[in-house]
């Protein structure tokens, strides 16, 4: 049976991935991350694919990791075993040979913000926000962000981001250079248009130069996923996270009445 929670399609040499929970506001559940490591694998093994899209279904690109359902017997057990399933996620699109683009159409909250370092080429919606919330979780920096976003957004907004959960706009992701291009609901059309036309570069040339751009982080990132992962681990279990999840279940069931 398909998982409907992440839409694959093909079409002029894209594979466009497509989070589809919009109820829950695109967050990732576990069987999801099996199928983005599953769809990553179908667009190496499909000539017909030049370049791999990520986006998001409704008004969010994705709220980060499912919190829905938290573990209540052998958490550290069932936290191995949920995080081995995200670690093969993370190491599969570390090793992505083809170029990865992200149509960012609203909010990236938490792990959807840090595999973003991870692509090639980011659109973002002007309505789009990035938010990695994790001390206000009781939780640590994941998804390679330790290591990426000081790279990638300099160490004074990966302080911000990652210390004190700064919510960065899509216009100062821009700015920083995060985000190549900012769209708006009339020009979407055209940024599909440029990644089609993209398609008509050699493929065997872009994997080259990107092999080249990655190929001295690559083992690093593998490395630095192992060592937030471990961490993530003791935060789970702390009792930080359990009094936030506390408060995230009050909050939702106050408003339920």
């Amino acid at each position: 049976m398909a998982n409907e929670e992440v839409l694959v399609a093909y079409k002029d040499g894209l594979q466009i991935i497509t989070f589809n929970r919009p109820k829950k506001l695109n967050s990732i559940s576990l069987e999801s991350y099996d199928r983005l490591t599953e769809a990553l694998k179908e667009a190496v093994e499909r000539d017909d694919v030049k370049i791999t899209v990520v986006t998001g279904a409704g008004s969010y690109f994705s709220a980060g990791n499912d919190f829905s359902n938290p573990p209540t017997e052998d958490m550290e057990g069932t936290l191995r075993k949920n995080l081995a399933v995200l670690s093969k996620f993370m190491n599969t699109l570390i090793d992505h040979p083809k170029l990865l683009v992200a149509v960012v159409n609203g909010p990236a909250i938490g792990i959807a913000v840090t595999m973003l370092s991870h692509f090639d080429l980011i659109y973002a919606s002007e309505k789009a926000t990035f938010h990695t919330p994790f001390s206000s979780l009781g939780l640590c920096a994941e998804g390679c962000s330790s290591y990426m976003f000081p790279r990638v957004l300099g160490k004074s907004l990966a302080a911000k981001m990652l210390y004190f959960n700064y919510k960065m706009s899509a216009i100062e992701a821009k700015e920083v250079g995060f985000v190549a291009e900012l769209f708006n609901i009339n020009s979407l059309a055209k940024i599909y248009e440029d990644l089609k036309s993209y398609t008509n570069l050699p493929v065997n040339s872009l994997m080259a130069s990107k092999r080249l751009l990655r190929k001295h982080d690559r083992e690093a990132l593998k490395a630095v996923n192992a060592f937030e992962l471990e961490e993530l681990i003791e935060r789970f279990m702390s009792e930080d996270f359990l009094n936030a999840m506390m408060q995230m279940m009050s909050k939702r069931s106050k408003s339920k009445l």
